[in-house]
């Protein structure tokens, strides 16, 4: 098992971190799940896993950089609770084939970022994920990675692909230049991996090839039996002379060499073993300091001459929040499996308040990559399928084909605040592009929710679409419909689109609580039929649409612009519930359905903006951002100007600025304006330890009628990061 591959300190410090945060009874989403690397043809494809949907992608430099930003948007969820934490920070798992990184997020301000610092320069192109909800960053290999240098041949010639060329060659091509990439990084189990997906192809232009080249891959490895194997078997299959001597001198060659079974990990950490046991993560702790201080007039002239003043200064925030990020990773010919990890505590210092810990993740998955298939044990984020949420529980799979892959999935889930957290359990087939599921839910013993839907994916370098929808069989209604795609014209050119309706909350029974005088399905089930309550909790659920129309305009290397048109509209929810009886008699119970009020909708709200992205104008790590925006309603009307600016005063010391102004007016006749300008600093002590502080400062103006109110709120953070 992996965990016994673990050293006794690391076991130790996981056990313990593992079983405290199993006690945790509050779960919210950190932003980001996980970074994972894969080669494709001449580039490493690094996925940047989110907990939540993202859509309209923008992001600078446009071809290569030191410093990546990443803008984005969040999706609107369905979940009732859900936040993000700002200043999450993940590493890059180790490689020697791309610069390291690190994925920070910057998602507080009023347009949320990713940042990725790499170690050196570094040629990328970006695009969503496939699933909705990660970024795929496609970074061009080093061309100075290493060869190898031992007697054995060359690295393979790999042919270009002829125009009129089948899918099948094309596949094949783009496996035969992976492969040959991961033995130029000494990654030789990876090698041989890739060739054996080249092998399960049908027969193509560099089938001979990969059968040749999979028989030197085990070699490299010190798999002599099964090299001696994969080469025998090379000599059966083809005729060519010229060729079958070579095979025949690289066998006679196998004899003469001891069988070590090692492998040159592709780490570069130069150590020799038959597998590859990575660890990684980092620790970091930061304490956060807010006081604000509120002082009102009121002008009227009923008072007399003199006006009436109040004041009211308080500290609102002195917190310490701990986050701790492990992944112990085991790699073989045939498995890659891990244990992942990822806890933040919050302890709060103020009077009265409570300390919560987030469980984000603790599972233990095992992945076999010959007889393809999967299991993931613990809590976890969902990946699709039908899941709402973070969940404690199983999630299995088995590739039945290369193409098409069935699933399954059980457990509870941990987001909710609710003494019971709903249970499900459903399966899903993936058939390339295209997946269907399956799903039943429970609380109380209630079914609360079963769901059938589809996810579909269409992904290409230059244009890329996602689509899902779920629909509830038993509110008989869509919960959601998602459509985001990308386009990207010309090389300056890229066009998105966001389309979403959705039930807010999710549809679910449990909806029925909200307004009541209990939070049990059981209490209700007393007064009410399990229809009835269903046709209360489609009552307390709204209903929102959104649509957003982006585009992004190369200008030159060192400045974009981007232009966003967003629409979106929540729609009239009815009274619902039983209304107080005014001649009721007033020592009974009220009704314990209780009663809200019909909410009507707002209209549209919509919103114009414009953002103007630089980059490098200073130095080559610095990225500046221009936005300014339009907003309204039937009810208010606002503008905001926003200025960010980021970059390196040295190698170990970078710096961020930012400063925002928004002013917004009611229908009501109420006026609210907001500065905020704040500063964010880090240092870099070492390679693997940083340090970090916030400076922010708040200044609000309100008027209504008489009454003038001004406010200020300055705040502070400190912390410290170590990556291991």
């Amino acid at each position: 098992m992996i965990f016994n591959k673990v050293p006794s300190k690391q076991r130790v410090f996981l056990l313990i971190f593992v079983f405290t945060s199993f006690s945790s009874t509050y779960v919210i989403a950190a932003p980001l799940e996980d970074v994972s690397l894969a080669v494709e043809s001449d580039n490493v494809l690094a996925t940047i896993k989110l907990s939540s949907p993202v859509s309209n992608v923008r992001y600078t430099p446009a071809k290569k950089g030191i410093t990546l930003s990443i803008l984005l948007d969040k999706v609107p969820s369905g979940l009732a609770v859900e936040e993000w934490h700002d200043n999450e920070v993940l590493a890059s798992p180790p490689t020697n084939l791309i610069p390291s990184f690190t994925v920070k997020t910057n998602l507080k301000n009023i347009q949320p970022k990713l940042i990725i610092d790499f170690s050196r320069e570094a040629e990328y192109t970006v695009q969503m994920g496939k699933d909705g909800r990660s970024i795929v960053v496609r970074i061009k290999i080093d061309a100075k990675i290493p060869k190898f240098n031992g007697s054995l041949p060359q690295l393979p010639e790999v042919s270009a692909v002829a125009a009129n060329a089948t899918e099948t060659d094309k596949k094949a091509a783009a496996l035969m230049l992976q492969g040959r990439n991961s033995l130029a990084a000494g990654d030789n189990l990876a090698a041989i991996d890739t060739f054996n997906k080249l092998l399960l192809l049908p027969p193509n232009s560099y089938t001979q090839d990969g059968q040749e080249w999979v028989g030197v891959a085990r070699e490299r490895a010190g798999q002599l039996d099964k090299a001696k194997v994969e080469l025998e078997l090379y000599l059966k299959l083809y005729s060519n002379p010229e060729d079958l001597s070579r095979i025949r001198h690289r066998l006679a060659t196998l004899g003469s060499q001891p069988s070590t079974q090692s492998v040159i990990t592709g780490a570069g950490q130069g150590k020799k073993q038959s597998s590859q046991t990575l660890s990684y993560g980092s620790i970091s702790m930061s304490y956060y300091h807010g006081a604000s201080k509120i002082e009102s007039v009121d002008t009227s002239a009923a008072l007399g001459t003199s006006a009436s003043q109040s004041s009211l200064s308080n500290v609102d925030q002195s917190a310490l929040l701990t986050s701790v990020i492990a992944t112990e990773r085991f790699l073989s010919e045939k498995y890659d499996n891990r244990i992942v990890f990822q806890d933040t505590g919050y302890t709060n210092y103020l009077p009265g308040q409570t300390s919560q810990n987030r469980l984000g993740a603790a599972y233990f998955e095992i992945k076999n990559k010959i007889s393809d298939y999967s299991v993931r044990l613990g809590r976890q984020s969902s990946s699709g399928g039908g899941v709402l949420g973070r969940f404690d529980g199983a999630a299995v799979g088995y590739g039945i084909t290369p193409t098409v892959r069935i699933n399954a999935v059980a457990g509870q889930l941990s987001d909710y605040g609710l003494l019971s957290a709903p249970k499900f359990y459903g399966t899903s087939l993936d058939m390339g592009p295209v997946t269907i599921y399956a799903i039943n839910q429970t609380v109380d013993e209630v079914v609360e929710r079963k769901a059938i839907g589809t996810e579909m994916r269409y992904f290409e370098p230059n244009k890329n679409a996602f689509f899902t929808l779920d629909y509830d069989v038993l509110f008989s209604a869509i919960n959601v419909a998602m459509l985001q795609a990308t386009y990207t014209s010309t090389p300056e050119r890229t066009y998105n689109l966001f389309i979403d309706h959705r039930r807010t909350p999710f549809l679910s029974i449990r909806n029925a609580l909200f307004g009541s005088l209990t939070t049990n399905l059981s209490d209700l089930l007393q007064f009410m039929s399990e229809e009835e309550i269903r046709a209360l909790a489609a009552d307390r659920t709204g209903t929102s649409n959104m649509i957003d129309l982006g585009l992004t305009q190369q200008l030159s290397n060192k400045w974009q612009i981007g232009g966003d048109l967003r629409v979106s509209r929540y729609e009239d929810l009815p009274a619902s519930g039983t209304p107080v009886d005014p001649f009721a008699d007033p020592l009974a119970p009220p009704p314990v359905v209780g009663f809200i009020s019909a909410t009507p909708s707002n209209g549209n709200d919509w919103a114009i903006s414009t953002q103007l992205i630089g980059n490098s104008l200073l130095s080559n790590r610095d990225v500046t951002v221009f936005s300014f925006s339009l907003m309204g309603s039937s009810l208010y009307k606002g503008q905001s100007l926003y200025i960010y600016s980021r970059g390196n005063i040295t190698d170990k010391f970078s710096l961020d600025a930012s400063v925002q102004f928004y002013r917004q007016n009611y229908e009501s006749g109420m006026l609210m304006t907001r500065v905020m300008p704040a500063l964010r600093t880090a240092y870099q002590i070492r390679k693997s330890v940083s340090l970090n502080m916030d400076l922010g400062l708040e200044i609000s103006h309100t008027e209504m009628g008489t009454q003038l109110t001004d406010g200020q709120r300055q705040f502070f953070s400190l912390g410290f990061r170590w990556d291991f």
